[in-house]
């Protein structure tokens, strides 16, 4: 399953695969995570609607992107990663030109095609994810996942600034056609150069493409998936409910919006490896995500105090720390909590579960930030207060994390061997 040295890059001995797929991702995000950012601001500047309207339409999609989770972690598993990684890009290209054609055109036709385009992007996520467990061992799986973060980071660094500079040009709509381009350019390099790394289960288990639920029947995994719910409810708040609060409730411009969503990505591109080659070094992964959490929470309230545009980049920057520290360590948690043939419903199922926070997430944030002027504190604070709850929650997870090492080998499910993240160093 792993090349050998020689076919690795020294500097961090990961498999060129890692690289590749953060390439790829740099390239995607270059555009569509514009289209991301501003598509709040494109529901409440075209068609004026409230901050609760807007915050359920976001939350209708992720049905849809939820079913494709699961499907795409599945199929992955059972035919095999490769086409699942590539061929999505390109029906997206499709559905992305289409939106810049109709973005002005009706409510529902924006609704339908970017629900199409979660679902393709809800088959490639966890196929792409799994091929970085695939070729990662496990004492490096916080960097290699970190080093994807960096490419990916640096293109949506780029990204909302980029758009904003587009949208004050020639109009929302344009995101939507510079997004189509850099969808269709990550896919013919992914089918360029993206080689296989498992290629399906079909001829082994007859029992595999039907077995969606396994994952939920892990009982330590779903303990874990609870926590990292709480977590997405809290870190979804940086779509939506944030987005609205400074484009609308503050009322900064295009191009400021833009600046403050980049420093997110400047950021993850210059401390993500530093900050995953720690976490690596003292394996302490959920009290590293407690404290991740409560940065994330901490950052929101610095948010609810700023008052200028210096402040409101120090607040990114806050969250931006505590982002760098969850992201890799939580995609890490569960590359290394199946076998390879399990590895990508197991993804499947972790985005699923956390995709689902998206419902709440949006509709919470955008309903409490339309209370009135006091709507925005509310918010603020009591996404700190379920940060704690949380970070509290992954503490607690250490004991189960030691008795999963512990059963493992009997039961065929778990990690890897040898698999540092459950080894009781987290003590």
């Amino acid at each position: 399953m792993f090349e050998r040295p020689a076919a690795r890059f020294a500097a961090l001995r990961l498999d060129r695969r890692v690289y590749l797929l953060g390439s790829a991702g740099l390239v995607r995000n270059l555009g569509r995570s514009a289209t991301f950012v501003f598509l709040p601001l494109v529901f409440a500047d075209v068609y004026h609607l409230s901050y609760i309207d807007i915050g359920l339409l976001i939350a209708s999609i992720v049905p849809v992107s939820t079913l494709s989770f699961l499907a795409g972690g599945q199929l992955s598993d059972r035919i095999g990663r490769r086409p699942f990684a590539i061929f999505p890009s390109f029906g997206s290209v499709v559905l992305l030109l289409l939106l810049w054609r109709y973005l002005d055109q009706g409510l529902l036709w924006v609704m339908l095609l970017w629900g199409a385009n979660s679902l393709l992007g809800g088959l490639t996520r966890p196929a792409q994810s799994a091929m970085i467990g695939d070729v990662t061992t496990p004492n490096l799986a916080v960097t290699a996942f970190g080093v994807q973060r960096v490419f990916t980071n640096t293109g949506f660094a780029l990204s909302p600034a980029l758009g904003g500079f587009l949208a004050d040009a020639q109009g929302l709509p344009v995101l939507f056609l510079f997004a189509a381009i850099t969808s269709l350019a990550e896919g013919l390099l992914l089918l360029a150069f993206l080689k296989e790394t498992y290629p399906g289960s079909r001829g082994t288990d007859r029992r595999t493409f039907g077995d969606f639920a396994q994952p939920f029947r892990d009982r330590p995994f779903v303990l874990l998936l609870i926590v990292l719910v709480g977590l997405a409810v809290v870190m979804n708040q940086f779509g939506t409910p944030l987005a609205l609060y400074l484009g609308s409730v503050k009322g900064i411009s295009f191009t400021e919006f833009g600046f403050v969503y980049a420093i997110n990505g400047v950021l993850v591109v210059f401390l993500q490896l530093p900050i995953s080659r720690l976490i690596e070094r003292r394996h302490r992964y959920f009290a590293s995500m407690a404290v991740g959490t409560i940065a994330y929470g901490a950052a929101f309230l610095l948010f609810d105090a700023a008052n200028a545009f210096p402040l409101y980049l120090g607040a990114m920057a806050v969250l931006t720390v505590g982002e760098d520290i969850v992201s890799p360590t939580q995609q890490t948690l569960v590359s290394q909590w199946a076998h390879t043939e399990r590895r990508g419903r197991y993804f499947g199922a972790f985005n699923a579960a956390t995709n689902g926070a998206r419902v709440v997430a949006p509709v919470v944030g955008t309903l409490l930030l339309g209370l009135g002027p006091a709507g925005p504190s509310i918010l603020w604070i009591g996404m700190l207060g379920v940060a704690a709850a949380v970070a509290i929650g992954f503490l607690a997870l250490r004991a189960a994390a030691r008795h999963r090492v512990k059963r493992a080998p009997s039961t065929g499910v778990g990690l890897e061997p040898p698999a540092p993240i459950l080894s009781g160093k987290e003590e």
